[in-house]
């Protein structure tokens, strides 16, 4: 269609597509919108001439919010579901006056004049026939002079297109969105999630009193902010796949760990494709996706450029004038460029359906713009082949959301069907929320998070009356979800209360309080969660005749069967006169005074709070006479459920002494001299221990290194020795000691490099100075543990005895039983050589790691995958060389060699986190020439375990490789040092340890 054109001013125009010679007016075109009948045909079929379902849905919808309401509305569609026609019959069924529409982009804003100008695809469908005119539509491309161009542009106009970029400068004044906001009745955001809150707030401002739709594909900003407006109609992805909008996505994912191939990688891969394609007779393009324009030219000038310049490639990119950008688009449209490199999209909203083929260098890190994305490219349309994306997915720390979709095996249509509607969807029932509940909508289970604490209640009463809530809480401002076969009643509740800081009634606070009921009627107990302590016993009393909290000192049966426990706090009520009641809490090194005086009946517990292991998991445990029970997590409805179950069979079991179970809680102990026990194992400080981002180093003058490449150990092992220890690797090293004395410790460089630690942030210090701030732990073979001067000790000393049954004596013979690392040259007579040589032979494990070396996790780490069961094996195998030629019994050969065992399994509790640092170890080792640290399997196996960690269970085992240990010569000390470890890792991730000896 031809399009004639008027300059209004020096750089916006007019354009018109009249149906004779002479163009009209807008009243004209407005009054045939009005006089005539505009139709809804519905397209059952691609063939099938007519609005498609998504797009009346969305339209009716429209409708129906503006019958209502003229606050801003958002409309959700998939990207390819048609958008743009949406928006066209809106203007058109409704007779808008005159309609701005705010594109993200020049391209886009092009785009959208020509379909707007043509009214797009309505005539085709029979929507309208000629008796509907073309709109005139305004193109504003720059700031007007004055306020009189801007009004004359906006009289002879029925659409005005332009961009918030535009809108938002300091060109455009205050006073001509005044103008734009007055003239126009309806405001339409296309691509609304590229419009930054702080652009979208002041335009929002200016056209408050204007009727505005927001049209997206994902209701989150770029900037990680929400799009405003009610989302009052959303076509889910699952729904655009299933009625055949779009094609198949093939996945196509790239293994490099080397950085310097990863992208030549990548663009070997999906040349591949468009050539394979081209070769069928599809006039596929490919698009390459660049985070930055600096990452754009480097990648076409040193990638595309240089290697498949036979394609034509054209870079598009902000920084190019816009006749060049201009001309490379032309070069694609004429089929002469079959390889786009750009930012994103290059634009969002072009339409060029050949773009079939996506290499996606650096990842997007938000699920929703990878989805609208990725969308682009899965558009159907006749004689065009299945979209493919490459991707290497192996280079980026991208959000948890994305590991899925970028795994290896993932099948992107499914993956992007499920996350949209989630994502999405979530949303909308947040929006709901928002809304106060109106209507008949309940929040969504899964969308509830309470705090993990519980009063417990005991009952006989063989029914409950759920529906008595209306006794406690005002119906008109509360709303309920029942699961009766459950049992479980959720109350949600808007409290309005006066504020403190001021005299003034009219200024309120309202909040949303959560209360939750759990009837185990087989147990006879039901459970309350609240944000109201003081309403839990009214809500009790409503829903049931007869009950009873539990409280008292059975309360603190729910701390039996905690291994460690170790409390931080501890508070106590003591009586000291017939009227008075005094409270004392106690924490640190003073716990032990306030369990010494709880558990004499000295003082009555008012509430205690500790942390521990129970069932090889770590956890936090909080209770109050009162009744109230806690642990520091916010989790979903269903853990909280599980979690009230477990803690009743505690409490309800009547043989549980609590005198007995406080007596035997860990506390700390100031001491003023060096323990006289044998010393064998130490731990980073956790502020190092726990640093999984890498944002910590230790360096010295020459070299560098993360904490994962560092080792920590003691260097004395004796009764009576200062205590010393080191830190380092291959590279550098410094040796430290720590001396206990009557007011303090001290710890002090003893010799070797001067490590400084680098902090976060930029924070520098000696790591002498750190470690004075936040000393190690060192433990010892009676089970006892130090920081700095305090001591903590074990209440129940390990067994006396290994049990005979963890030993396993193998035959040494030809094996150097001094020599323990096979090295890089994988000598055959070392202690580690023949370990692996033993495991392989079994053909059984999936992956064999040699791990050995300074950071190490374990010197071999061997995995077994049970798929029957769903579960995946980890053994961490610790290596030590003999004392001497011979075996015998000599417990010096077993203190380093414990001390490593116990430390590997703080692994136990992040198998994901294992796996990113065996690839992070071998990718350090073969980046420096040296060969693979993969006995069996490669990063592609490792790959393939992270995927099944999310459905498979994880067990771990330990075992220590000593030759030196003689199997019938074990004496007593031999056997307490493997009792402690052994006590240690079942005391806490219940992981038995096993002995591999002579």
């Amino acid at each position: 269609m031809n399009f004639d054109k008027q300059k209004v001013g020096d750089k916006n125009y007019i354009v018109h597509a009249p149906k004779g010679s002479s163009w009209g007016n807008t009243d004209d075109v407005l009054s045939s919108w009005t006089a005539n009948h505009f139709r809804f045909p519905e397209s059952k079929s691609e063939t099938d001439p007519g609005f498609r379902s998504a797009q009346l849905g969305a339209i009716f919808a429209i409708k129906s919010h503006w019958t209502v309401s003229t606050s801003a509305a958002t409309v959700v569609m998939p990207t390819g579901t048609g958008k743009t026609e949406v928006m066209i019959a809106t203007v058109v069924s409704e007779c808008r006056g005159k309609t701005c529409i705010v594109v993200p982009s020049d391209l886009l804003r092009k785009q959208t004049i020509n379909r707007f100008c043509s009214l797009g695809k309505l005539r085709d469908i029979g929507a309208i026939d000629d008796t509907f005119c073309n709109p005139i539509v305004a193109c504003v491309t720059s700031s007007p002079k004055d306020k009189t161009e801007l009004e004359n542009l906006l009289d002879k106009s029925n659409v005005v297109v332009t961009t918030m970029s535009l809108l938002n400068s300091g060109r455009f004044s205050d006073e001509f969105l005044k103008v734009l906001s007055t003239k126009c009745d309806t405001l339409i955001i296309d691509e609304a999630h590229h419009v930054p809150a702080s652009s979208w707030k002041r335009v929002k401002k200016s056209f408050e009193e204007v009727r505005c739709l927001q049209f997206t594909a994902t209701p989150f900003r770029n900037d990680g902010k929400k799009v405003d407006g009610d989302i009052i109609y959303n076509f889910p992805l699952s729904l655009a796949q299933e009625r055949g909008y779009f094609k198949a996505i093939n996945f196509y994912p790239i293994y490099e760990f080397d950085s310097d191939k990863k992208d030549i990688s990548v663009a070997e891969k999906a040349v591949e494709i468009l050539e394979t394609d081209i070769s069928k007779g599809f006039p596929h393009l490919l698009l390459v996706r660049a985070s930055t324009q600096s990452r754009a030219k480097m990648l076409f000038e040193n990638v595309y450029q240089q290697n498949y310049a036979k394609h034509s490639p054209v870079l598009i990119v902000s920084d190019n004038s816009v006749i060049e950008n201009k001309e490379a688009l032309q070069s694609v449209y004429d089929g002469v460029s079959k390889i786009i490199v750009c930012v994103d999209m290059f634009s969002e909203g072009i339409d060029i359906p050949q773009l079939k083929i996506c290499a996606i260098h650096d990842k997007y890190k938000s699920l929703p713009i990878t989805m609208q994305f990725i969308g682009r490219f899965a558009r159907t349309q006749v004689n065009l082949g299945e979209a493919s994306v490459v991707a290497n997915i192996v280079d980026d720390d991208i959000q948890e959301s994305l590991e899925e979709l970028y795994s290896q095996d993932a099948d992107w249509n499914k993956i992007l069907k499920d996350t949209s509607d989630e994502k999405v969807g979530r949303e909308v029932e947040l929006q709901k929320l928002a809304r106060g509940f109106t209507g008949t909508e309940v929040i969504p289970l899964n969308q509830i998070r309470p705090k993990v604490s519980m009063f417990m209640y005991t009952t006989t009463e063989t029914s409950w009356h759920w529906q008595y809530w209306s006794k406690v809480f005002n119906e008109d401002k509360s709303h309920h979800f029942v699961n009766e076969q459950e049992k479980i009643l959720i109350i949600t509740e808007l409290r309005t209360s006066n504020v403190d800081w001021t005299t003034c009634r009219d200024i309120t606070d309202d909040n949303w309080n959560l209360h939750i009921l759990y009837w185990d009627e087989k147990k006879k107990v039901f459970f309350i969660n609240t944000t109201d302590k003081g309403i839990a016993d009214r809500l009790a009393e409503a829903v049931f005749c007869s009950y009873k909290r539990i409280s008292g000192e059975d309360v603190f049966r729910c701390l039996s069967g905690i291994n460690r426990l170790m409390l931080s706090t501890v508070g106590l009520k003591t009586a000291i006169s017939n009227h008075h009641i005094r409270y004392r809490m106690f924490a640190g090194v003073d716990v032990a005074d306030g369990i010494t005086q709880a558990t004499t009946h000295a003082a009555t517990k008012s509430n205690l709070f500790g942390v521990g292991f129970e069932n090889g998991i770590s956890i936090s445990i909080g209770c109050s006479y009162k009744g109230t029970i806690w642990a520091k997590w916010v989790e979903t409805i269903n853990y909280w459920k599980s979690w009230c179950d477990k803690q009743a069979v505690k409490i309800l079991d009547s043989t549980i002494d609590t005198r007995t179970v406080l007596s035997g809680a860990l506390v700390p102990a100031v001491i003023q001299s060096r323990p006289a026990v044998v010393p064998y194992r130490i731990d980073f400080p956790l502020e190092i221990e726990a640093e999984l981002r890498e944002s910590i180093l230790l360096k010295t003058t020459l070299h560098d290194a993360r904490p994962f490449l560092v080792d920590i150990g003691l260097t004395s092992f004796d009764e009576t020795s200062l205590l010393s220890f080191y830190v380092g690797n291959e590279e550098f090293r410094e040796e430290f000691t720590l001396d206990i004395n009557a007011n303090d410790y001290t710890i002090t460089h003893k010799s070797g490099s001067n490590i400084r630690i680098v902090l976060s942030r930029g924070r520098e210090t000696s790591l002498t100075e750190f470690f004075r701030e936040n000393p190690p732990t060192i433990w010892f073979v009676d089970g006892s543990s130090l920081e700095g001067n305090l001591l903590v000790k074990l209440k129940n000393s390990p067994p006396a005895t290994f049990a005979a049954s963890n030993i396993t004596p193998w035959d040494w013979n030809g094996v150097d039983i001094r020599k323990e690392s096979q090295g890089v040259s994988k000598e055959s007579d070392s202690i580690q050589y023949k370990l692996i040589s033993e495991l392989r032979s079994h053909n059984q494990y999936s992956l064999i790691f040699d791990d050995d070396g300074s950071g190490e996790v374990a010197d071999v780490i061997a995995v077994l995958e049970d798929d029957t069961n769903a579960k995946i094996i980890v053994e961490f195998y610790h290596c030590k060389f003999s004392g001497a030629a011979q075996a015998g019994s000599r417990v010096d050969d077993l203190y380093t060699v414990c001390g490593q065992a116990e430390k590997c399994i703080k692994w136990a509790s992040n198998a994901k986190a294992l796996a990113d640092r065996l690839m992070k170890r071998e990718s350090d080792r073969t980046g420096k020439g040296k060969p693979s640290r993969y006995e069996v399997g490669d990063n592609k196996s490792v790959f393939t375990l992270k995927n099944k960690l999310k459905l498979y269970s994880t067990e771990y085992r330990v075992f220590i490789v000593q030759p030196g240990v003689d199997s019938n010569g074990i004496t007593p000390a031999m056997h307490q040092v493997l009792c402690s470890a052994s006590a240690y890792l079942m005391d806490t991730y219940g992981i038995p340890l096993n002995l591999i000896c002579s």
